[in-house]
């Protein structure tokens, strides 16, 4: 390799180093000016929500099914945690609780692949549970028999993606056993948004983002739907008549045109 070749090289790898160091410092500065706000905001407001449920202690409940038993209903959530791995530059913020039962339950799942598939969603679950075997007049096993006090573990995660400037939202096991994924964008972290957060938390609203509306707003917005379809309606057909008007219009003129050409003799 040549001189040139040498120098053109480090001369590549110096401008890719620089362009790696402004891209990251334009990453820090748009976290630092938009999501940073963002995140000690929702950071500030669920320590102060988790501190006051831990007094109050609400009696919030919900239903689960669980594979080989059914459905579970009335698991009461409490037990509100929060934390961050950052009180200055927060990037990841996690709100962990639970839904319990209040009593423990015993329950039978067969044929035996069935049974397998309960006791790797329980462990999957981390849920703590006591097992012994189903058998035939053989003494094969058949079965499972289950004991356990039914506690699902929910999380919400709030995390940075310093890529695309946003806060991603992970919460896993809120209304069933699965990971929802939402992307929300910093502005819209406000008062408004937080105390919707905490009502779904509370499952006081079915929806985080969807705006819930009362009867008489939605029997206005309606009202304005309909009006709006009756003003296009009217529209369309005053546009239909003017069309109209104009093409009788250009049939008179036509027609006009060819008695004056019958009139003019030698044409």
């Amino acid at each position: 390799m040549s001189l040139l070749d040498d120098l053109k090289k480090e001369a590549d790898e110096l401008k890719a180093a620089e362009d790696v160091d402004e891209t990251q410092a334009r990453l820090d500065a748009d976290y630092r000016k938009r999501v940073r706000p963002a995140m000690l905001a929702i950071l500030h407001y669920l320590s102060e929500l988790t501190d006051q449920l831990k007094l109050v202690d609400p009696d919030v409940r919900q239903d689960y099914t669980l594979p080989g038993f059914g459905l579970v209903k009335g698991l009461h959530q409490d037990g509100y945690v929060v934390n961050a791995d950052s009180t200055e530059n927060t990037k990841t913020i996690r709100l962990r609780f639970s839904c319990k039962d209040e009593r423990e339950r015993e329950f039978s799942v067969k044929p035996k692949s069935e049974a397998d598939e309960t006791r790797d969603f329980l462990e999957s679950q981390t849920m703590r549970y006591a097992e012994w075997p189903i058998r035939d007049p053989q003494q094969g096993v058949i079965g499972l028999n289950f004991q356990l006090t039914v506690k699902v573990d929910i999380n919400f995660i709030f995390k940075v993606d310093m890529e695309q400037g946003a806060i991603t939202l992970l919460v896993s096991n809120f209304h069933d056993f699965k990971v929802e994924k939402s992307v929300v964008q910093p502005e819209r972290i406000d008062d408004a948004w937080l105390d919707n957060l905490g009502n779904y938390l509370l499952r006081r609203r079915r929806n985080l983002y969807e705006l819930e509306i009362d009867d008489s707003d939605k029997a206005a917005i309606r009202q304005q739907l309909e009006a709006a379809k009756l003003q296009r309606e009217a529209e369309l057909e005053a546009a239909i008549q003017r069309e109209r008007e104009e093409q009788e219009e250009a049939q008179r003129n036509s027609l006009l045109g060819k008695l004056k050409s019958f009139a003019r003799p030698g044409e």
